[in-house]
């Protein structure tokens, strides 16, 4: 049985990523939506999606044809060789931030870490900037993650909305079945009454930002909408697409919030730390990588979907091309690689060159802060926009990065 406890609980996670309206200019869109495909650990660019180098830096990974002549990739992504047509590869990503902590906080957000403040991430950017009135989802969810989407420096509304397991929908997010509707609604309107008389006397910020936790959440749970966190509702021709590990039917659950407008869906796998081993447990990992990223994007272009969505393959950093005595690979920051799919980008086509060693790039490499100002871009928010944090110091969402429109058919 639920507690009031766990019941008010579950009305915070719900709450938090129903943010009120903030009306923004649809100028350049490109991407309706984005769905982020978080790879934390640090994705080897060798055994996935760049194999371009000399053959004792690919070790055990034997490049093989895609559906697009010319691009080659590991043997370990057999399906994704054929959805390379839809995909750009980036080879040439950089970051200044070569340990696990920072990286992420860094990929994610576009900052440095700093003890004095916790800055938003793109989500919840996204979630402030596209939000709309007659939004009935929240429009940043994190799926499969424990360390969910936060708001940074923004108001608690914006974080995301976590999904620990997509095969369970949300829970708490209906009426206890033994209290009536009537009683419901009765409770409902004394805290209404409590929360106004509190406003009046001690209303502050924070104290309405609460408030609106609790409607939100009404609107959220009232929603008909809220149905799409059932996979079992899924077309079973779009469902026999995907392997039933829990990163697979993340993905699933990414396309169809897609399918109803959420604008930012993060679904996380990770454990791609490979220090030892690496081919002890590389290649089960790069099958559900494989399995869940193809069945993703023939299921956006089943639906008609692709053009309206970009997908985002992204990790925090990649692994040396030079095995360590335990025939592992180190951290890489100088030169990893991220994938950029449907929403117009030039697909079937590899951007960037790194050299032959693998030791760093040689044309046309882009920080991570200009990888995230570029998704921003994509999405017709403008990267450059400043939002003052509570202490009024300004910050925007690409940070220093500038969009690589090069990227995108324009």
């Amino acid at each position: 049985m639920m507690n009031r406890r766990q019941f008010l609980g579950g009305l915070s996670l719900l709450g938090s990523s129903m943010p009120l309206a903030h009306s923004r200019s649809r100028a350049n869109e490109r991407a309706k939506s984005v769905i982020y495909i978080w790879l934390p650990g640090g994705l080897s660019q060798y055994e996935t999606f760049n194999v371009e180098f000399k053959k004792d830096v690919l070790g055990k990974s034997t490049p093989i044809k895609t559906n697009v002549d010319g691009l080659r990739i590991s043997h370990f992504m057999p399906n994704m060789a054929k959805q390379m047509d839809k995909v750009q590869v980036l080879t040439t990503l950089k970051t200044n931030q070569g340990a696990h902590p920072s990286g992420i906080y860094k990929a994610l957000t576009g900052y440095n870490p700093r003890s004095s403040i916790t800055h938003p991430e793109l989500g919840a950017w996204a979630s402030k900037f596209k939000t709309q009135k007659t939004d009935t989802l929240p429009n940043f969810v994190s799926i499969n993650s424990t360390r969910s989407g936060t708001a940074g420096f923004l108001p608690g509304m914006y974080a995301a909305l976590p999904v620990l397991n997509p095969n369970d929908g949300i829970k708490y997010s209906a009426v206890h079945q033994k209290v009536s509707q009537k009683q419901f609604d009765e409770r409902l309107k004394l805290l209404s009454a409590l929360n106004a008389d509190f406003e009046r006397d001690h209303g502050t910020k924070e104290t309405k930002a609460y408030s609106d936790i609790y409607r939100n959440s009404m609107k959220f749970m009232n929603s008909k909408d809220i149905k799409t966190f059932d996979l079992s509702l899924e077309n079973k021709k779009i469902s026999k697409l995907y392997a039933k590990d829990s990163f697979s039917q993340g993905c699933m659950l990414a396309a169809r919030l897609a399918e109803k407008g959420v604008k930012f869906t993060k679904v996380e796998l990770g454990g791609w730390d490979y220090h030892d081993s690496i081919y002890t447990n590389l290649p089960a990992k790069a099958a559900m990588l494989d399995k869940g990223l193809s069945a993703l994007l023939q299921h956006l272009t089943l639906k008609g979907l692709l053009d309206s969505t970009l997908v985002v393959v992204a990790t925090e950093f990649g692994r040396s091309p030079v095995f360590n005595p335990n025939a592992g690979r180190d951290h890489h920051p100088n030169g990893f690689t991220c994938l950029l799919a449907g929403a117009g980008v030039k697909a079937g086509e590899v951007y960037g060159k790194m050299s032959a060693d693998g030791k760093e790039p040689i044309a046309n490499d882009i920080d991570i802060t200009d990888f995230n100002a570029t998704i921003g871009w994509a999405m017709g928010i403008n990267p450059a926009e400043q939002v003052k944090s509570p202490t009024g110091r300004p910050f925007t969402l690409g940070n220093k990065g500038k969009p690589q429109t090069q990227l995108f058919g324009i």
